[in-house]
C-alpha cells in the first residue's frame, strides 16, 4: 500500500472495467494540473497494474500520431503509478516503457541521438543486459504486430541501433554488435517499396555501423556498408534529399578509401569522387561544418592517392586540410581540429619521406601537427585517436635514427589502447610497425614484442572471419610477420619461441577442416548443410557428364570453338561448386566461431614423439635462410642453411622441378637425380645428419612450401651411393598439429590387424593393365572378398568407391588420378562413371572414421602447390580430413608397372608385420634393386594366362557378355606381357633403379 493506493493486484477484466480506464485516462489528459492528483485520488479504485498497461497503450498511439506532449505526461503517469504501487515490471512493461521515453527525449531535442544517452545509462545501472533484453524485446514485438505498427517499432530500433553504435559507455564492440543487430532486424520489415525513406534510413545506419565495427572482418564489414550505401542512394537523390545525399556520399568516400576488396587505386578514385560529390552540396557558405569535414576527408584521399603525381597529390591534401581549417579552430570545434592537425602531421611526414621539400622541416611540421593534436587527445577522453597519434608520432620519430627510445615509447603507449581483442585493426598496424622498426634496428626482443602482438592480431581477425578465403587473405597478407618474427625469435637465441611461431603460421585452412571433422564426428548433419551437400554433388554430377559426353565423342573431328566450349562449361561449374564450398565452409562450426584451434606449445608437440630414435624435422624459408628446426622428445635444435632463402631456395625448386616436371615431363625425368643432388648440397643433408640426427633412426618431416613436392627419401646422404630413405624411416605431415588430429583418431588397438577388412578399386578405366594385375595379387594377399574388389568400369563407379570407402579400414585405389594446380579443390580420382574430387572428400558427406590406412596407388596423390599460408590441398591430405589416420600417396606421375610392383612389395612387407615407414622403406629399396631376372617370379603367370586365353577365345560368342569380359581380361594380359618382354629384352641390369620410378610413394600421418 502506497499514498494511500489500493493493493497493485489488477481486478478482475471486463470491458465495463477497460472503459473504465479510458475515461479515467482522456479525463486526467483534459483536466487541469493542480487537478489531476485529485482525480486520481477520486478514482483509486481503479489504480491497479491493468491502468499501468491502459495508460502505456494509450501513450502509444499518442506518440504514433505525434501527440508527445501527451504521450510523455501518460509515460510518466505510468511509471510513477507502477513505483507507487510496488509493481516489479516485466521485461515487457520495462521496454515499453524505455521505448516511449526514447522517443519524447528525442522528440524534445529535434531528434539528437545523445538525448536518449541518460535514459538509457540509468536503465543499463538497474540491468547491465539492457541493450540485448531490448533489442530481443523489439524483434519479437514485430514479429506479432501489425504492418503499420511494425514499421513505426522498425523505425525506433533502427534508431535505438544508432543510439547505441554511439553510446560511450559500456562495452563499445558490443554496443555496435547490437547495433547492426537493430538495423538488419528494422530492414526485415522495412522495405524499398512501401517504406523508401526509412528504409534508406536504415540502410544508412547499418552502413555506418558497419565502418565502426571492432568485431567481424574488416574487409566484409566495409563491403557491406559500401552496398549499403549505395542502397540508400536509391532513395535519397541529389534533388530530393541534398543534405542527406552529401552525408552518404562523405561517407560512402571513407568507405571505399578505407575498403580492402578491390583494387586500391580505383577504389581511392572512388572515394575521391564521393567527397567531390558531397561538396557539391556542402558549400562552405551554407553548412561550413559539414564542408570542413569533406575537406578534411579529402585531404587524406589525396595523401594516400596511387594516381598521378604524388608531390601534387600531397600539396592537394595540405591545401584541403588548411582549408578545414579555416572553420576548424580550437576553441570552436576542438575535436575535428586536433583530427586535422593529425590529418596534416601525417602529410608533413610522407613529404619527409618521399623527400619532398626540406626533409628537416618537414619532420618538425610533422612533430608539430601530431603534438598539437594530442593537446586535445587525452587518454581518458579520446582513447582511440590519442592511441592513433602516438603511433603517428612514433613513424616521425623513426625517421630520425637518434630516437629509438621515443618510438618504442609511442608504439607501446598506442599498444596500451589497439590491443589484439579490442581494435585488432589498428593493432596489427601499430604493432608490425614496432616489429618492422625493431628487426631493422636490431632489436631482437623488442620486435619479438611487436611482432607477437600482430600475431596475435591477426589470428583475432581470422577466427572473426566467416569466409574461409578471406580467413586465407588475412593469414597471406601477414605471412611476412611470422617469418620475421622466426628470424627475430632465433636471432635472439630463442629457438623453441622461432618453432612454435613457425607451426602457428602453417596450414591453417588443413587445420580448420580437420578440427571441424573431429568436433562433428558421429554428428548428424544440420539439414542447410545437407541442402548445400546436394547442390555440390549435382554440380559435380553435370561436370561428370560434361566429360562423359566429350568423350564419347571423336575428339579429333573437335573444332577449336567446340573444345573452348567444352572447357568453358565445366570452367563455369567449377565457379558455381566454388561458391557452394564457400557457403559449405560458413557453416562449418570452426569458421562459425563455436569452437576454437589453439596453437601447440614445443612440449605438446614433442609429447607427439613417441620414440627416443625417432625425430621431427621441420623446415621453415625465411627472405634470407632455411631452418631445420630439429625436434626430438627432450630436446629442440636448429641447423641453417644460410643464404637458402625465399628466392635462392623456393624459387630454385619452382624453376628447376615444378615447372619442367609441368612443361616438360620427359626431359625432367632425365635431371631428376642431379636437382635431387644439387638440393640435398642446399639444404646440407651430409652437416644435418652428421650434427643433428646421431641416434636417430626415424624423421617426421614437416616440409614447408615447395619443399612439400620433395622425395626427400631420394636425397643424397654424402656417403657412397647412400640416400636419406637407406638411413631414416621416413613420414611426412603439413604440420604438427595435423599429426596430433591424426594421433587423437589413432583408435588402431579396436582393429585386430588380422581382422581390418580391406578394399581395392582397380583399374576403373579399363586402360592400367598392371593395376589389373596389382588388385589380383593383393586380393590374394589378403583374401579380400569379391564384393570388397570394384574391378573396371562395369564396378568402379564413384557411388560404388564411397561405399566401399566407408566399410573398410584399408583402402587401395589402383587406377587413374588427376592434381589440379590451377584449382586444387577439383584434383580427381577418375573413376568409370566421372571422379571423386578433392573438394568432395573435404566435405561434412565425406567421413570416414574407420579408415586406418589409405594406400593411392595413382598418379600425382600428393602433387599440389602450397599457398604463402604453407597450405598443401592434395587428394592424400583430403583423406587424412576425411578420417584417414595414414595415407600412401605420389608425388608425380608414375610408372604403372613399376607402381604395381611398389605395391605388392610394400603389402608383403606390412603382412611381415613391418609398420608404413618400415614398408615403405623396404619396398623403395626392393624396387631399385629389382633386377630383369626377378620379373619371371613375379609374372611368371602372365604369359601362360595370355596362352591361355588365346586358346578360350572361339569358346565365347562375339556379341556375348562373356566374350566382353575375356576381350577385356585378354586385353589386360597381352599389355602387361609386352611391357614385360620390353623389359626383358632392354639393356638395364636394374630397370626401375632410377628414382622417378621408386622415390615418388611417401607416407602422411602415423606410423
Amino acid at each position: 500500500m502506497a499514498k494511500g493506493f489500493g493493493a497493485g493486484k489488477p481486478k478482475k477484466g471486463n470491458k465495463k472495467r477497460e472503459k473504465a480506464y479510458l475515461e479515467l485516462i482522456f479525463a486526467l489528459l483534459k483536466c487541469p494540473d493542480n487537478l489531476k492528483q485529485k482525480m486520481l485520488m477520486a478514482n483509486r479504485n481503479l489504480i491497479d497494474s491493468s491502468l499501468v498497461k491502459a495508460l502505456e497503450i494509450v501513450a502509444i498511439k499518442l506518440a504514433e500520431e505525434g501527440d508527445d506532449q501527451s504521450a510523455n505526461f501518460l509515460i510518466e503517469l505510468a511509471n510513477w503509478l507502477a513505483e507507487e504501487l510496488g509493481l516489479l515490471s516485466s521485461d515487457s512493461e520495462i521496454c515499453l516503457r524505455f521505448w516511449l521515453q526514447m522517443k519524447l527525449a528525442m522528440d524534445k531535442r529535434n531528434g539528437h541521438l545523445d538525448a536518449v544517452h541518460p535514459i538509457l545509462q540509468t536503465y543499463l545501472e538497474r540491468d547491465n543486459l539492457f541493450i540485448q533484453r531490448f533489442r530481443s524485446w523489439a524483434t519479437c514485438k514485430l514479429n506479432n504486430l501489425a504492418s503499420q505498427d511494425a514499421k513505426f517499432l522498425a523505425v525506433l530500433l533502427a534508431t535505438f541501433g544508432s543510439i547505441i553504435s554511439e553510446f560511450p559507455l559500456g562495452d563499445r564492440a558490443e554496443n555496435v554488435e547490437q547495433a547492426i543487430a537493430c538495423h538488419l532486424t528494422a530492414l526485415e520489415v522495412l522495405s524499398l517499396e512501401t517504406s523508401p525513406k526509412q528504409w534508406a534510413d536504415a540502410q544508412d545506419r547499418l552502413a555506418t555501423a558497419c565502418c565502426n565495427r571492432i568485431k567481424g572482418d574488416q574487409a566484409e564489414n566495409q563491403q557491406i556498408a559500401i552496398d549499403a550505401y549505395e542502397k540508400a542512394l536509391q532513395v535519397f537523390t541529389r534533388e530530393e534529399s541534398a543534405r542527406e545525399w552529401g552525408k552518404i556520399q562523405n561517407n560512402l568516400g571513407n568507405a571505399y578509401r578505407d575498403r580492402i576488396w578491390g583494387d586500391k587505386t580505383q577504389n581511392l578514385e572512388l572515394a575521391i569522387i564521393a567527397h567531390q560529390s558531397a561538396l557539391q552540396v556542402r558549400s562552405r557558405d551554407e553548412y561550413p561544418e559539414l564542408w570542413a569535414m569533406t575537406q578534411m576527408n579529402l585531404a587524406v584521399d589525396y595523401r594516400q592517392r596511387v594516381e598521378g603525381d604524388k608531390e601534387k597529390n600531397l600539396d592537394i591534401a595540405i591545401a584541403a586540410n588548411q582549408a578545414a581549417l579555416q572553420v576548424y579552430t580550437r576553441s570552436v570545434f576542438p575535436e575535428a581540429w586536433a583530427d586535422t592537425q593529425n590529418n596534416l602531421g601525417n602529410v608533413y611526414r610522407d613529404q619527409s619521406e618521399q623527400i619532398f621539400g626540406d626533409k628537416s622541416e618537414n619532420l618538425n611540421l610533422a612533430l608539430s601537427a601530431f603534438q598539437a593534436a594530442l593537446q586535445v587527445y587525452t587518454r581518458n577522453q579520446f582513447p582511440e585517436k590519442w592511441a592513433q597519434t602516438q603511433m603517428n608520432l612514433g613513424k616521425v620519430y623513426l625517421l630520425d635514427l637518434k630516437q629509438t627510445v621515443k618510438w618504442i615509447e609511442c608504439f607501446r603507449a598506442a599498444l596500451e589502447i589497439f590491443t589484439p581483442t579490442d581494435f585488432p585493426q589498428h593493432c596489427f598496424k601499430a604493432s608490425r610497425n614496432m616489429g618492422y622498426a625493431a628487426f631493422q634496428s636490431q632489436l631482437w626482443w623488442e620486435a619479438i614484442e611487436g611482432f607477437t602482438t600482430t600475431i596475435e592480431a591477426v589470428e583475432t581477425s581470422r577466427t572473426w572471419a566467416k569466409s574461409e578465403s578471406r580467413r586465407q587473405e588475412i593469414l597471406e597478407e601477414a605471412i611476412d610477420v611470422y617469418q620475421n618474427m622466426v628470424q627475430a625469435c632465433i636471432n635472439a637465441g630463442q629457438v623453441e619461441k622461432a618453432f612454435e611461431y613457425s607451426e602457428r603460421s602453417r596450414s591453417k585452412r588443413l587445420v580448420d577442416l580437420m578440427a571441424s571433422y573431429n568436433l562433428s564426428q558421429g554428428e548428424e548433419i544440420p539439414p542447410k548443410v545437407q541442402e548445400l551437400l546436394q547442390q555440390y554433388e549435382e554440380l559435380q554430377r553435370q561436370i561428370d557428364q560434361e566429360r562423359q559426353s566429350h568423350k564419347s565423342e571423336n575428339s579429333r573431328s573437335d573444332t577449336r570453338a567446340a573444345w573452348e566450349a567444352y572447357n568453358e562449361a565445366i570452367a563455369l561449374l567449377e565457379t558455381q561448386k566454388q561458391q557452394v564450398w564457400e557457403n559449405l565452409r560458413r557453416e562449418d562450426p570452426v569458421l562459425a566461431g563455436e569452437i576454437q584451434v589453439n596453437p601447440l606449445s614445443l612440449l605438446e608437440i614433442q609429447k607427439l614423439i613417441d620414440q627416443p630414435y625417432t625425430a621431427i624435422l621441420s623446415f621453415y624459408t625465411t627472405n634470407s635462410d632455411t631452418h631445420i628446426f630439429v625436434v626430438q622428445q627432450k630436446q629442440i635444435t636448429l641447423h641453417t642453411c644460410t643464404g637458402q632463402g625465399l628466392d635462392r631456395l623456393q624459387g630454385w625448386i619452382n624453376q628447376n622441378w615444378l615447372l619442367p616436371y609441368m612443361n616438360d615431363s620427359q626431359k625432367w625425368e632425365t635431371q631428376i637425380n642431379s636437382i635431387l643432388c644439387e638440393l640435398a648440397e642446399r639444404l646440407q643433408i651430409s652437416q644435418l645428419i652428421s650434427e643433428h640426427l646421431q641416434g636417430i633412426e626415424e624423421l617426421i618431416l614437416v616440409p614447408h612450401l615447395l619443399l612439400h613436392q620433395i622425395p626427400f627419401a631420394a636425397l643424397s646422404t654424402g656417403e657412397y651411393q647412400e640416400y636419406l630413405g637407406d638411413k631414416f624411416l621416413i613420414r611426412y605431415t603439413p604440420s604438427c598439429q595435423i599429426l596430433e588430429f591424426c594421433q587423437q583418431r589413432d583408435t588402431v588397438g579396436i582393429f585386430n590387424e588380422i581382422s581390418l577388412q580391406y578394399g581395392t578399386v582397380e583399374d576403373a578405366e579399363d586402360n592400367l593393365p598392371s593395376a589389373r594385375f596389382e588388385g589380383e595379387q593383393l586380393a590374394k594377399m589378403y583374401k579380400i572378398p569379391p564384393e570388397n574388389r570394384l574391378i573396371g568400369s562395369t564396378q568402379a563407379t564413384s557411388k560404388n568407391y564411397r561405399r566401399l570407402a566407408q566399410q573398410v579400414q584399408v583402402l587401395h585405389s589402383c587406377h587413374h588420378a588427376q592434381s589440379r594446380l590451377d584449382n586444387p579443390l577439383e584434383s580427381q580420382l577418375k573413376l568409370a562413371d566421372g571422379s571423386i574430387t578433392l573438394g568432395q572428400l573435404m566435405t561434412p558427406s565425406w567421413r570416414l572414421p574407420q579408415l586406418v590406412e589409405v594406400f593411392l596407388s595413382c598418379c600425382e596423390t600428393n602433387l599440389g602447390t602450397p599457398s604463402l599460408t604453407d597450405d598443401i590441398l592434395t587428394l592424400s591430405t583430403g583423406f587424412l580430413c576425411a578420417g584417414a589416420r595414414s595415407v600412401v600417396s605420389t608425388l608425380w606421375s608414375v610408372n604403372d608397372l613399376a607402381t604395381a610392383l611398389f605395391s605388392i612389395f610394400y603389402y608383403q612387407q606390412r603382412q611381415e608385420g613391418k609398420n608404413r615407414p618400415e614398408a615403405l622403406q623396404q619396398a623403395q629399396i626392393q624396387l631399385r634393386e629389382f633386377t630383369k631376372l626377378d620379373l619371371n617370379k613375379i609374372f611368371h603367370e602372365v604369359e601362360v594366362r595370355e596362352k591361355e586365353l588365346i586358346r578360350n577365345k572361339r569358346k565365347y560368342p562375339s556379341d556375348s557378355i562373356e566374350y566382353e569380359q575375356w576381350k577385356r581380361e585378354y586385353n589386360m594380359y597381352a599389355k602387361l606381357n609386352k611391357r614385360i618382354i620390353e623389359i626383358e629384352n632392354s639393356t638395364q641390369q636394374f630397370p626401375f633403379s632410377d628414382p622417378r620410378y621408386w622415390a615418388a610413394f611417401i607416407c602422411h600421418g602415423l606410423r
